[in-house]
């Protein structure tokens, strides 16, 4: 499967990944064959871009969480911030006890890599985000050697970091252009915002709390709203600044297409000591694929192949198919690993350009998604709840 901006998407093609909205629903159901109709709507939802199927890349990809335990957590926190933005006190207790689910389920999941761009509208962005933000927080945690009293505390913290964001303008919050200076400093609030909100509840810890306070914070004393540098931020805002930076890099906004994984974690990474914590960039990247399972890769010997599995420990050296040669002519497939072959290796992950110009002058790619029978789409729906 590969990951296709809406203006790309033509009638036929396949629906590889279900999209979930803010209600738990689904937006668009995997299998779907797209038409006009269908398009348009995603277009309408405020999508930018979904996965589709196609012949080269047709691994299932493994979730890092159940869709069972992520529609409780998206309901809870759904209702949560419901009953904050109608002036209501949340109950801590069912968010607590979908976190510790949301726990137990990465601590059984745990060869589970980041290997997907998470798809949303651009107005669930800032909910959504919470989710992943709390999820990969955990993973980094863990990788960190934290206790599970500790990774349930660093969950609930990174889950609410953003939680100042309800009092911001919508009009200001979904702006697709720049922001005014005045308009910044409202977004700049929510670090405040959040704390002070945090704050009235005795049954969330003072860590936890200040994740809202000190998310922005940067190492090198540049961050808001306060300026820390270095140790005086918390270790647990140290490991949400990180993973709230990179969930922003590969999702969709009004102005751009999100990132791949791969080129985000090279953001990250080129941003260690200035704004993060080197050590904690490291345990971050544990946890992601750098080659995820169905991207494209060019090899050393010019040929471009498909990556058919990863894994965790040689993040570096996945399985491979080979596809086409060095003047993408198509080539009988072979799969080599990695791990054991010395004289192959990756010399970059293709970028969504270079991949749909790839798709143009290799129709094969276009037309089995359309056509092929295996790939026989069935009729599913789209909610008309947004």
């Amino acid at each position: 499967m590969r990951r296709i901006h809406l203006d790309h998407l033509q009638p036929g093609m396949i629906i590889a990944r279900t999209v979930v909205g803010v209600d738990g629903l689904a937006l668009l159901t995997k299998n779907t064959r797209l038409t006009e109709m269908y398009i348009a709507r995603l277009k309408k939802l405020g999508l930018g871009s979904i996965y589709i199927k196609d012949a080269m890349g047709d691994v299932e990809v493994p979730e890092i969480i159940s869709e069972q335990v992520r529609r409780s957590l998206t309901n809870t926190l759904n209702n949560s911030i419901k009953e904050l933005s109608s002036g209501k006190t949340i109950d801590m207790r069912p968010l607590k006890k979908s976190v510790n689910l949301l726990l137990d389920n990465i601590i059984s999941q745990h060869d589970a890599l980041i290997q997907l761009e998470e798809i949303r509208t651009y107005d669930d962005y800032v909910f959504l985000h919470s989710i992943n933000v709390a999820v990969f927080a955990i993973m980094t945690g863990q990788t960190l050697g934290y206790t599970e009293s500790q990774l349930s505390e660093l969950g609930l913290g990174a889950l609410l970091h953003d939680i100042g964001m309800i009092s911001i303008d919508p009009a200001v919050l979904y702006k697709a252009g720049p922001l005014t200076p005045q308009e910044n400093d409202q977004i700049r609030a929510h670090a405040q915002i959040g704390f002070n909100m945090l704050r009235t509840y005795r049954d969330v810890s003072t860590k936890s709390m200040h994740i809202a306070f000190q998310h922005h914070e940067r190492m090198d004393g540049q961050g808001y709203p306060r300026g820390l540098q270095g140790g005086q931020i918390l270790d647990y805002a140290r490991i949400v600044s990180i993973v709230d930076t990179f969930d922003a890099l590969i999702s969709d906004r009004p102005h751009r297409t999100g990132r791949t994984t791969t080129d985000a974690l090279t953001v990250i990474r080129k941003l260690a000591g200035t704004c993060f914590d080197p050590e904690i960039i490291e345990a971050f990247a544990a946890n992601v694929a750098l080659y995820p399972m169905n991207s494209l890769v060019r090899l050393n010997t010019g040929h471009t192949a498909v990556v058919a599995a990863v894994n965790r420990y040689r993040l570096n050296s996945p399985v491979i198919r080979v596809i086409f040669d060095s003047r993408n002519n198509s080539v009988p497939n072979y799969e080599i690993d990695l791990s054991v072959a010395k004289d192959v290796t990756i010399v970059k992950r293709l970028t969504y350009e270079e991949i749909e110009l790839l798709y143009k002058v290799t129709p094969l790619f276009d037309s089995y998604s359309i056509q092929n029978p295996l790939f026989a789409g069935e009729d599913a729906y789209i909610t008309s709840s947004h």
